[in-house]
């Protein structure tokens, strides 16, 4: 009898083991899962952002913002208010 005892503590503490390391590995994935959608969003707003810069340094849209600001052309290289 003390056999049976020994092999069924062996038994659930194997089946113990085994759900902490599926418990472990589930919620590893969820994490992983979690920061790869947070990575894809920061990607999205860096796009956003370098776009957003480009669009922002194109001449005509330093030239309205010159005029806007009241700055007048003394010639090609130098601006004065």
């Amino acid at each position: 009898m003390r056999t049976v005892w020994r092999f069924g503590l062996l038994y659930l503490l194997a089946l113990l083991l085994v759900f902490a390391l599926g418990h472990g590995n589930q919620m590893e994935r969820a994490r992983l899962q979690a920061l790869k959608e947070r990575l894809a969003a920061l990607e999205a707003q860096e796009e956003a952002l370098l776009r957003e810069g480009w669009e922002a340094t194109r001449p005509h849209r330093v030239l309205e913002w010159a005029e806007r600001e009241g700055f007048v052309p003394m010639s090609r290289g130098r601006w004065v208010r």
